[in-house]
């Protein structure tokens, strides 16, 4: 792939830069990173030159909740860059589809890290024929945040640990102090907050929307009354006023807005990737230098069972129509290296369980530490028949249609779990 290419909507002139390196006889390759942070990986590729003045990469920037829809179109029509910055959940299906290309006999032949074991979540990236299609660059898990000067101002002396006690807690900031609450997204565009913390509450009460039944089968594993509950807990919300109506606009749990009330000290409770937190975190301390930072971290709530969040982060994917697979796999390698991660993106913490290992915690950071020991993997979602993008598109479609008022709880219910059994039926 050669110089900028641009097609799909949401992928503007105004996201992307290009960091030209490298002489007039290096391999030009280009490497799309989706988050609005470039200057670390910025950073990372001058290095990277330094070390491969055989190799120019053009780095690109576009909007991570267009990422998969955008190269899923431009790879269709043999274009899009070398190497895509992209979700775990997005891998085996953009390989499916013959987006990405399959990366079993570079792992082999040339080797990553301390060996493809090492990695986290590779499951997220593996088709039913053993077919690899994408690397686990970055992880996260979600954990919750809360302000602690606002739980003092409100009177809240214990962190909530079950759902009921986060609605109850949430409604008494709003009570209070005539803060927000527990403010959470609740949009329906593609990259959709609603997809996440349905299924931790889900999760939370045994149940999936899909799981593999004793005789391997892939089955619904909830019922639309199940559905129903979580639609009508999240939109008390709403109807309750300590979640602003606002936030039906938003779905995307980086936008600057939702962050922004956080750090400000305008809303009490949130949720959220840690390396989204990271950046709150850090936002703060920029303005508050010298002060400690008023957070506290800790897991997500249960239902009857356990608190579980997904095992999820950043990937990193092949072009299955790049002509330098050589080139953009050295590039690969160095954004795995452990000296990427300790000295230049430092922002995020690695897929590796060696690396993981010596990683450190900030004292505000210690609920996510407990919530990576109760995060799991994908598992039905991802090496079921029914991809996850698709279910991950109708949950907010659903719930988004039951919050405006368009469908009642049980009707939203009933075509988000038709929409299941109907995917399932299709992939028999």
């Amino acid at each position: 792939m050669k110089g900028f290419r641009l097609l799909g909507v949401g992928f503007t002139l105004a996201l992307v830069f290009a960091l030209f390196v490298g002489t007039a006889s290096a391999v030009d390759i280009t490497f799309r990173y989706n988050f609005p942070d470039p200057k670390e990986i910025k950073a990372a590729l001058k290095v990277f030159h330094k070390e491969n003045p055989d190799i120019k990469v053009t780095l690109e920037t576009g909007s991570f909740k267009d990422a998969r829809d955008n190269f899923l179109r431009e790879a269709a029509v043999g274009q899009g860059p070398d190497l895509v910055h992209l979700a775990f959940v997005w891998i085996r299906d953009l390989g499916i589809a013959e987006a990405l290309l399959p990366i079993n006999d570079m792992i082999k032949s040339k080797g990553l890290g301390k060996g493809w074991d090492d990695f986290i979540a590779t499951d997220l990236t593996t088709d039913d024929s053993g077919n690899i299609f994408g690397i686990p660059w970055a992880t996260d898990t979600w954990a919750m945040i809360y302000r602690t000067d606002v739980l003092d101002a409100a009177g809240v002396t214990k962190i909530p640990e079950t759902w009921d006690e986060l609605k109850a807690v949430s409604k008494q900031i709003k009570d209070k102090t005539g803060k927000i609450g527990f403010g959470f997204p609740a949009g329906t565009s593609g990259v959709n907050t609603i997809w996440f913390i349905a299924n931790y509450y889900w999760w939370s009460n045994d149940v999936s929307l899909v799981v593999r039944d004793k005789d391997g089968n892939y089955v619904p594993g909830i019922t639309p009354k199940d559905i129903a509950e979580v639609i009508a807990y999240y939109d008390a919300y709403f109807k309750e006023g300590h979640n602003p109506e606002g936030n039906l606009s938003i779905s995307d749990p980086m936008d600057p807005t939702v962050l922004e009330l956080l750090t400000r000290g305008e809303q009490g409770i949130a949720t959220m990737p840690i390396f989204t937190f990271n950046g709150v975190l850090k936002s703060w301390k920029k303005r508050n230098p010298g002060k400690t930072p008023p957070f506290t971290t800790a897991l997500v709530p249960h239902g009857k069972g356990k608190s579980t969040t997904h095992l999820g982060g950043q990937s990193l994917g092949i072009n299955a129509n790049t002509e330098h697979p050589e080139e953009v796999w050295r590039l690969v390698q160095f954004l795995c290296s452990e000296r990427v991660f300790s000295e230049l993106y430092t922002s995020y913490y690695p897929s590796q369980y060696s690396l993981m290992k010596k990683v450190s915690f900030p004292k505000e950071m210690e609920g996510f530490r407990a919530q990576y020991s109760a995060a799991r993997s994908w598992g039905a979602y991802s090496s079921g028949p029914v991809a996850i993008g698709a279910m991950w598109n109708q949950t907010a479609r659903s719930f988004g249609s039951a919050f405006i008022g368009e469908k009642t709880y049980d009707e939203a219910a009933q075509e988000l779990y038709d929409f299941i059994v109907e995917q399932l039926k299709k992939k028999k």
